[in-house]
């Protein structure tokens, strides 16, 4: 993977796709965003109160899901993240199939592989979000090592463990650059929000973007290390990520600033719920 394909994946709406989507779905993709915020608000929260000592833990997207079964109204709440996050799913995978990308080169098989995996990700956690209304929590996640230790029993697994860090790594990085450089609002209505006087929501965008950056520069390494290392216990979810922060010289502070930025990308998807262009 390179930098260059990796800048165009941030563009998500191409309006040709959505010519012949029904009103309805297309509320029921907002809702995903909507799902999407919440989690990453509940991860950056949860880290936030362990970085001040005041109780939380540090968890990712699945182990919200699991602590939201907990919460006064825990069942409507996942039974509307469950709905939105399918939804969302499968307008990522639409996308992947049916959009023209952002490139015709090839660039663009990149593009759509990205997307449908995007698609695949947030498929699972809506489904597993549902299961857990029923009452059934699935298969329990095997989580990053799990899949680590899969992948290093196929021909050159350790190495395209390496690749693939390395990949998620530079992922994060152009997350990084894309908030530095105030682009993070390729998907968003900018004429609408200045119209209604809601600037500040790219300025929380921003901070939002570089969070989720540095969480996902954390985890590509990791995955990096356990493919070169040949260790699966190596690699990390967003949970782990935020433990190697904590760990870190002034790790309380930089686990705070990052748990607030989760929170800030939390909000931002919330807003995209409103706000994006489908």
């Amino acid at each position: 993977m390179i930098a260059a394909p990796l800048a165009a994946m941030a563009t998500l709406a191409i309006p040709d796709s959505t010519r012949h989507v029904r009103p309805w779905a297309l509320r029921l993709v907002r809702l995903g965003y909507a799902a999407k915020g919440i989690i990453y608000v509940l991860i950056g929260a949860l880290a936030l109160q362990l970085a001040i000592g005041d109780g939380g833990r540090l968890t990712d997207a699945t182990g919200v899901l699991d602590y939201i079964t907990g919460l006064p109204f825990g069942t409507p709440l996942l039974t509307m993240i469950g709905i939105g996050l399918l939804a969302y799913a499968g307008w990522e995978v639409m996308h992947a199939f049916v959009a023209r990308p952002p490139f015709q080169d090839a660039r663009a098989p990149v593009w759509r592989a990205f997307m449908s995996f995007k698609g695949v990700v947030y498929g699972a956690l809506g489904l597993k979000a549902l299961q857990l209304v029923v009452g059934n929590g699935g298969t329990r996640s095997r989580g990053p090592e799990g899949y680590a230790r899969d992948a290093m029993q196929l021909p050159l697994g350790d190495w395209l463990l390496v690749l693939a860090g390395i990949g998620v790594a530079i992922y994060g990085g152009h997350q990084l650059w894309i908030a530095w450089k105030d682009r993070i609002d390729d998907d968003m209505d900018r004429s609408r929000l200045r119209g209604e006087g809601l600037g500040w929501v790219l300025t929380v965008g921003r901070a939002g973007v570089a969070a989720r950056g540095v969480v996902f520069i954390v985890t590509g390494l990791a995955l990096a290390r356990a493919g070169f290392d040949r260790r699966p216990s190596a690699a990390s979810d967003t949970g782990e990520a935020l433990q190697t922060l904590l760990l870190q010289p002034y790790g309380t502070a930089l686990l705070a600033l990052t748990a607030a930025g989760l929170v800030c990308f939390g909000a931002y998807q919330m807003l995209h719920a409103r706000y994006a262009r489908v």
